[in-house]
């Protein structure tokens, strides 16, 4: 089973993974935002971002790196070299993390490239601290 938990940029800009809680109302000195801790719960939790929160796809880069919603990652298909961010397509009835843009493949993308010898993927970085990536890679 694929383990759940997130990631985000707290207000000061780092990067936390842990469990998400959004809380919708004050509960006693906690102010209404999203948090992300880890197992102890809220009383430890980093108050972060709300656009930054980005899902664990369940799959490490070449690396060993975890991948999470948000990341640009750079994929090596036979030593042709391509960027891609890592996308939650459940608003577009595809309901994957999967490349956008996409590899020219007829699966999950992020699938092919775990189940595969032949392509590759490293994180290197993410659309939050890195946006200019993605700006190179067009």
């Amino acid at each position: 089973m694929r383990l759940i938990k997130f990631r985000g940029l707290t207000e000061a800009g780092m990067l936390v993974c842990g469990n998400l809680t959004v809380l919708s109302a004050n509960h006693q000195n906690i102010k209404v935002g999203y948090y992300i801790s880890n197992s102890a719960g809220l009383p430890f939790a980093y108050k972060i971002r709300p656009e930054t929160v980005g899902q664990f796809t369940g799959l490490p880069d070449k690396q060993g790196k975890e991948i999470y919603e948000g990341d640009v990652v750079e994929v090596n298909e036979g030593g042709e070299i391509s960027i891609h961010q890592v996308r939650w397509f459940g608003d577009c009835n595809y309901p994957a993390f999967d490349l956008d843009p996409d590899l020219d493949c007829e699966c999950n993308g992020l699938q092919h490239i775990a189940s595969g010898d032949d392509i590759t993927m490293t994180v290197i970085g993410n659309i939050y601290n890195n946006p200019e990536l993605l700006k190179e890679a067009k």
